[in-house]
């Protein structure tokens, strides 16, 4: 559970609207469709689609976002394959306006207490769309500073997989793609995969990355899996959704695991508490706005 001061330094709340809690690393993933489910009418066979279709289906993909604005509070676990567990609370606000989805996270290690708060939190402001930006703020740092370049691609915290790069899904957003036909998810579920290739001369394009390709279920247009390829074609990184949750309505995802490869480590995100339906504040999505202390907390719930 995150300590209490970092869910009352938050303005985000106005006091009407203290509902539950959700995940916002990952605004496209937390749109999936609300009747995801093992129903017969959900298994279709593995069919190729037109090109046409699948431009339709990316586009809508790419519009997909909940009702209302979101915060979850999560675990993310790390678990390298000879190392012990390391493991981080979270919490995050998301939102959408006129460039695409927008996200503020909190993160700090876990088990710390409400003083350990302001000196060894890491917070981020992540601007999804077509012309992502991302800004971060350090443990113990006052103001906000963009990522760019190389940066976009390191850990954001000691120990944990997750990049700013992982966060923003930048590939989701690029124009050119290669359609590569359908493939199984698990035991029943069809997705067709799409290869994203980096636009040219782009940090994606030169960090050796040859394309990302995703899989959208082939009945809800939900995320399944993100791979990012190398130039060799191996797999460089795996992305995947193992669970989703239904809060208020709408179904929202409740766990997804990262994979390094070749070294195998493994980043876990499992949402803990979740809150949908909201009217978060456009102003504390701003870099230069620190939450307040005096604002009503969120009440949230548990999800198992």
């Amino acid at each position: 559970m995150l300590p209490q001061q970092a869910r009352k330094q938050s303005n985000f709340f106005r006091p009407t609207f203290c509902l539950l809690a959700v995940v916002g690393l990952f605004f496209a993933l937390s749109a999936a469709r609300a009747q995801l489910s093992n129903s017969d009418d959900a298994r279709r066979g593995m069919e190729r689609i037109e090109e046409g279709e699948g431009e339709l289906r990316l586009e809508s993909f790419r519009q997909q976002r909940l009702q209302g604005d979101f915060v979850f509070e999560f675990q993310l676990e790390h678990k390298p394959r000879r190392e012990r567990t390391v493991r981080y609370d979270g919490i995050m606000w998301g939102t959408w306006n006129e460039e695409g989805p927008i996200t503020r996270f909190a993160i700090l290690p876990a088990g710390l207490t409400e003083a350990d708060f302001e000196s060894s939190a890491v917070e981020l402001i992540v601007q999804n769309g077509q012309d992502p930006k991302a800004w971060i703020k350090r443990q113990g740092s006052d103001k906000f500073e963009l990522v760019e370049g190389e940066a976009l691609f390191e850990p954001v915290l000691p120990g944990i997989l997750y990049s700013v790069f992982d966060l923003q899904m930048p590939f989701i957003y690029w124009p050119e793609y290669q359609y590569e036909g359908p493939s199984l998810v698990g035991a029943s579920r069809v997705a067709q995969r799409f290869l994203m290739l980096p636009p040219e001369g782009s940090m994606s394009e030169q960090r050796g990355i040859k394309g990302v390709r995703i899989g959208l279920d082939d009945t809800y247009n939900a995320l399944w899996r993100i791979e990012v390829i190398n130039e060799d074609k191996s797999v460089r990184s795996r992305f995947a959704v193992e669970s989703f949750k239904k809060v208020q309505e709408q179904h929202i995802v409740k766990r997804i695991t990262l994979t390094d490869y070749p070294s195998k480590d493994k980043t876990t995100f499992n949402v803990t508490e979740a809150s949908v339906g909201l009217e978060l504040d456009a102003k504390n999505f701003e870099v230069s706005v620190k939450p307040l202390p005096e604002q009503a907390e969120t009440q949230c719930s548990k999800i198992e």
